[in-house]
């Protein structure tokens, strides 16, 4: 099992199954990465936490850059890739949070109309 992370919306595009961008991850990651989204928002971002893991229902489960106006997006990229740059000696659970942040959710990021490098 596992769930999707949204990261876009286009509603330029007809068909509302097709406006979102998004991607599946399996359990294991899910959780870790989860887990690596309690601990860059929770203690001073509790804004941030609401939006991006609001609460799941028993049959749907997801994380959603969606609603993130472009301050907020650009700040949560920061924050995420900070507190990942800070990790000297991860443990197995962060190495996989952070596959799904560097190999499946940073494509998404940096193709977003809001992201802006810095």
């Amino acid at each position: 099992m596992g769930a999707s992370i949204f990261f876009s919306k286009d509603e330029s595009i007809e068909k509302p199954e097709n406006r979102f961008t998004s991607t599946f991850i399996h359990s294991s990651y899910w959780d870790a990465f989860g887990d690596l989204l309690d601990a860059v928002f929770l203690p001073n971002y509790p804004k941030l936490h609401e939006i991006i893991k609001s609460e799941e229902g028993e049959y749907l489960k997801f994380y959603s850059f969606v609603e993130l106006d472009k301050e907020q997006f650009n700040q949560s990229v920061k924050l995420i890739r900070d507190y990942i740059a800070k990790q000297s000696n991860p443990t197995e659970w962060q190495k996989m949070a952070q596959v799904v942040w560097n190999e499946i959710a940073e494509p998404y990021i940096i193709k977003d109309n809001r992201y802006q490098p810095s």
